[in-house]
């Protein structure tokens, strides 16, 4: 399938009309055509739900899946994410927390770029599931924190409260 490069918002969004029984992602400033595996999709599942459990008992914002935002013209489709409520077609408000799994065609390094993006563009927190490995912490001015399935994620600062055994995310 040809994907165009450069792309709006409008127009990725006619596209992915056009082609609903494909699911597409932004590496590297480019769309890319992904292809989660049901893994992918359960482990979106859990991360969305404690998230949603969380934001009705904390209400800091709404949590979305697979929803684009076009940050300073930079775009982006997290697996995950707690951000304003909106009724528009796109965000361009940063998530305050922002979950990513990696698929197995995206690129581990690739999917690293796009967390530091996402801090860059004033993200909080980023979780970076690497599925059967780890799960990375993203957190503007802070190193790189790797937790494995024996930890716990805390949401810190950003999500007061928040925690989620990683056993479910990493097995």
């Amino acid at each position: 399938m040809f994907l165009p490069k450069e792309i709006t918002a409008e127009e990725f969004l006619a596209f992915a009309d056009r082609h609903p029984d494909k699911r597409f992602d932004f590496v590297d400033g480019e769309m890319v055509e992904v292809s989660p595996k049901p893994l992918h999709g359960r482990k979106q599942v859990i991360f969305a739900a404690a998230l949603e459990t969380y934001t009705q008992q904390h209400p800091i914002g709404v949590v979305y899946t697979e929803v684009l935002h076009v940050l300073n013209g930079e775009k982006f489709i997290p697996d995950v994410c707690i951000n304003e409520a909106s009724d528009a077609d796109y965000l361009t408000t940063p998530p305050l927390f922002v979950v990513e799994i990696r698929s197995d065609t995206q690129s581990r390094e690739a999917q690293r770029r796009k967390a530091r993006a996402y801090i860059r563009q004033g993200v909080k927190m980023v979780v970076l599931v690497l599925p059967g490995e780890s799960v990375e912490i993203y957190r503007p001015g802070r190193e790189t924190l790797v937790l494995s399935a024996d930890d716990v994620l805390d949401g810190d600062d950003v999500l007061p409260g928040f925690k989620l055994a990683l056993k479910a995310v990493l097995s």
